[in-house]
């Protein structure tokens, strides 16, 4: 029988992207076994968030384990299966299997964790049919749980109804980007489904260092389109003092303050913060305990202003949000 999934007890994921090929300068593999290492340190279990399409991290993450199989031991990766746009419409059942037992090879793990879905077009029929194969792996043992990611209330719905048994639903949430309360959070508590919530710093845009990151990538032009939907750099600014105020008075930083905001919604499992190159690694959200009148000061400092519900900007390839998308990094996940 698979066990039930269990959200991390610290409520945090770490994030992996950042560590892709590609996607900014700034890590090299010396840099990824280093925070990787510092964030092992800490007490308690480590969950990692990487996918088969960032690039090199599923074989950089593989063998960081091999080398450190005590961290190893308490490590699960969570990882992503993403068809290219191009092969949504053609994918098989054959093409699933190779594509994830890749993602076993690369991580050298016996049995994935967490395999989440992505579909790039839900206007390409098959989404249902790839999630009842990814559920058919996991009745093989190949993994241990589905989820997905990007997916609205009305799509999750029907994976459910076709007897998927999806455990999360990976989405954007942060304070700037609250979409994820526009129905789909309520449709999750009531089908037993946990979110998974990316982009709840920003970028860094809403963390202790007022510049971000510091190192343009396509994280941080991600968020900057957010920050543009809700008003701008007035209303970053602004939001930025309310945390401030809200962490001073609960004595810890402005990025606790904005994780403890997202993982106090129900029905969210946990927060995904990515790695960090500089220094040690210290966020602890539980210290961090925010009253309703700090959720109502922070809600009104920033107007829930993106468009549609969770993904919805995003799909539209012509617009800002779908145009720095990359849709076939799989190259061709149906060749051989």
């Amino acid at each position: 029988m698979t066990p039930a999934w269990t959200p991390p007890a610290s409520g945090v994921i770490r994030g992996c992207w950042q560590l892709a090929r590609g996607h900014g300068a700034g890590w090299d593999r010396g840099a990824a076994f280093a925070a990787l290492d510092r964030v092992a340190e800490r007490p308690g279990p480590l969950v990692l968030d990487c996918a088969d399409i960032y690039t090199g991290v599923e074989r950089l993450v593989g063998d960081w384990m091999a080398a450190r199989p005590a961290h190893a031991r308490k490590t699960v990766v969570h990882t992503k299966f993403v068809p290219d746009l191009e092969s949504l419409a053609t994918l098989d059942r054959a093409c699933v299997r190779r594509v994830v037992e890749r993602s076993r090879e690369r991580l050298r793990v016996e049995t994935l964790d967490l395999v989440q879905l992505h579909w790039w077009d839900l206007g390409v029929p098959g989404w249902v049919r790839a999630a009842q194969w990814l559920a058919e792996l996991r009745d093989e043992g190949v993994m241990r749980h589905v989820g997905v990611t990007n997916f609205g209330g009305r799509a999750l719905c029907a994976l459910l109804d076709a007897g998927v048994p999806v455990v999360t639903n990976q989405v954007q949430f942060s304070l700037l980007d609250r979409r994820p309360l526009k129905g789909l959070a309520q449709t999750c508590r009531d089908r037993g489904v946990s979110l998974l919530c990316y982009g709840t710093l920003a970028g860094g845009l809403l963390g202790d260092r007022a510049g971000g990151s510091g190192t343009d990538n396509r994280s941080l032009r991600k968020y900057r389109l957010i920050v543009d939907e809700v008003g701008g750099a007035k209303v970053l600014e602004r939001a930025r003092a309310e945390l401030a105020a809200v962490a001073a008075r609960a004595r810890g930083s402005m990025a606790e303050a904005a994780a403890a905001y997202v993982l106090g919604q129900p029905p969210v499992g946990a927060v995904i913060v990515g790695l960090s190159r500089r220094g040690p690694d210290l966020l602890d959200i539980s210290r961090v305990r925010l009253r309703p009148a700090d959720v109502a000061r922070l809600q009104a400092a920033v107007p829930d202003t993106v468009a549609g519900g969770v993904y919805d900007v995003e799909r539209d390839r012509t617009g800002p949000h779908g145009r720095i998308m990359q849709y076939d990094l799989n190259r061709g996940v149906q060749r051989a």
